[in-house]
């Protein structure tokens, strides 16, 4: 229906990326946004989320996912005809970083309850983002999911997408799961489609005109270093260097190590490595500015994970939640150019949404 809202669901939702792409697909198609549903347990990101998206939410529940259906009526979601399911299930779990409990972690199940989520909301469309190695997870999350999406007639499709190929500037890969109960299931190609769209953007590209960006609020300060790695981020640009030599490094680089990025100074002219939660941290990666010795902030890491200026952090005070929003944000990109595909469809009447519901 051409004057409908788009109806959208986003679980793990953090502080908005992926609703923030859709927000933008919709205004650019001038179709209305409709946040039917929202979660996240992180009281930061819960608030953050409120306030910049308050013009489309209808319902935000601040828990676990586990609660969901003692916090709403399951007849909420029916009554809604959802469009789309968005969902960023925490990957610590599945994460190549987590040596502890990798491949083998509480945390994995919560991929599975999105799909308990499609299967009871049943909305027309779902994006799921993930670490690539979700795929090795034990608990076979990836498989036992495309069984149980299929008896639900669902199509479905998986893909592990390089975020540098959507003109995001950093070295981003990610397992997306999408899937569609409508007919046109050729919607679901649409990755390999917006690949042709995009020219690979650098650390510059996004952050050039922050130089000299006043350092006012915490969004816009770099972290404090200790001494030591202040003289390490001076040695580097001393020396002209990006890698930081294993003499001067803690004594645990010091030896044969695979942390080469570690204490590394970001290239000018070349995409990001991943931004994490760590960039404030020499040594969480190569986060040190390409031109200034000092780390990015906030803003400049918000700028390399591809989050839209218009998202307003004025409020987080906390450089902890700033970090870890930030890292753990999915690029709006991919939302973004899966809602543009969607629209198409619906605009077009090829989805008839009343067929597929009946």
């Amino acid at each position: 229906m051409r004057n409908s809202p788009l109806k959208v669901v986003d679980l793990f939702c953090g502080l908005g990326g992926m609703s923030a792409g859709i927000v933008d697909a919709c205004l650019l198609n001038n179709k209305k946004p409709e946040i039917v549903l929202a979660l996240d347990k992180d009281p930061h990101a819960s608030a953050f989320y409120r306030k910049n998206f308050k013009n489309y939410l209808n319902e935000f529940i601040e828990s676990d996912i586990q609660n969901l259906y003692t916090e709403i009526e399951p007849e909420y979601l029916a009554n809604n005809n959802i469009d789309l399911l968005l969902a960023g299930p925490p990957c610590q779990g599945h994460s190549n970083l987590n040596n502890s409990t990798r491949r083998n972690d509480p945390r994995n199940q919560l991929y599975m309850e999105t799909i308990e989520f499609i299967r009871r909301a049943k909305p027309l469309y779902f994006i799921i983002e993930n670490v690539p190695s979700v795929i090795h997870a034990s608990e076979k999350v990836v498989d036992i999911a495309f069984e149980q999406l299929a008896k639900e007639g669902y199509i479905v499709k998986d893909i592990n997408i390089e975020f540098e190929n959507l003109g995001v500037p950093q070295k981003r890969k990610r397992h997306v799961m999408v899937g569609t109960i409508s007919k046109q299931n050729d919607i679901l190609n649409f990755i390999n489609d917006s690949y042709k769209k995009y020219r690979p953007r650098t650390v510059k590209d996004a952050i050039e005109d922050l130089i000299g960006y006043p350092q006012v609020t915490e969004f816009d300060k770099p972290s404090k270093m200790h001494s030591i790695n202040v003289d390490r981020a001076k040695y580097l640009f001393v020396n002209g260097l990006y890698d930081l030599p294993n003499n001067l490094r803690p004594k645990c680089h010091q030896k044969k190590h695979s942390y080469k990025s570690m204490y590394g100074r970001l290239y000018w002219n070349k995409p990001a490595q991943t931004i994490t939660g760590g960039f404030g941290s020499m040594g969480q990666g190569r986060f040190l500015h390409p031109l200034e010795p000092r780390m990015i902030t906030p803003r400049e890491a918000a700028r390399i994970q591809g989050l839209p200026d218009w998202l307003d952090f004025s409020e987080v005070n906390s450089r902890t939640a700033l970090q870890q929003m930030i890292g753990n944000a999915v690029p709006s990109v991919l939302s973004f150019e899966f809602a543009n595909e969607i629209i198409k469809e619906i605009e077009s009447g090829k989805d008839n949404k009343a067929k597929i519901r009946r």
